[in-house]
């Protein structure tokens, strides 16, 4: 089962509360990472595995829009938005403990994901679902 981080409550009323459960006001107030810009580049070297060509405004600011909002990147084991980079990147984020072991463990550098495995990923996150017509 793939694990999630940084898919924040804030800015996504309508979804699904299982899915957004994190706090981004909560996670601005815990201490940051000290290799901060190590764990960047992690999130940054992850396979994206969905894109979307959208933009959403900062949930917390308002005035700065994230490119690509939406999009999904993966390590095989964990999926994030691409915008958790943003919000960790400005506010300077706490990130759950067993992420950040997770990063660390890896030497900071995310594996490249095997199509397979990214097939499955997304199957999990993006179930399909039986039409109605049939």
């Amino acid at each position: 089962m793939i694990r999630r981080v940084g898919f924040f409550a804030e800015g996504n009323e309508d979804g699904d509360p299982a899915v957004y459960s994190e706090s981004l006001t909560l996670a601005m107030e815990g201490p940051p990472a000290p290799d901060e810009d190590r764990v960047l580049s992690y999130l940054k070297g992850g396979e994206e595995i969905y894109s979307t060509m959208g933009a959403e405004r900062d949930a917390i600011s308002g005035d700065e829009w994230i490119g690509g909002a939406g999009s999904l990147m993966t390590d095989g084991e964990w999926v994030w938005p691409v915008e958790l980079v943003h919000y960790l990147s400005r506010y300077h984020i706490a990130l759950p403990a067993d992420f950040l072991e997770h990063v660390r463990k890896s030497g900071y550098q995310a594996p490249q994901v095997p199509d397979e495995r990214s097939r499955e990923i997304m199957a999990e996150i993006f179930p399909r679902r039986p039409s109605p017509w049939q």
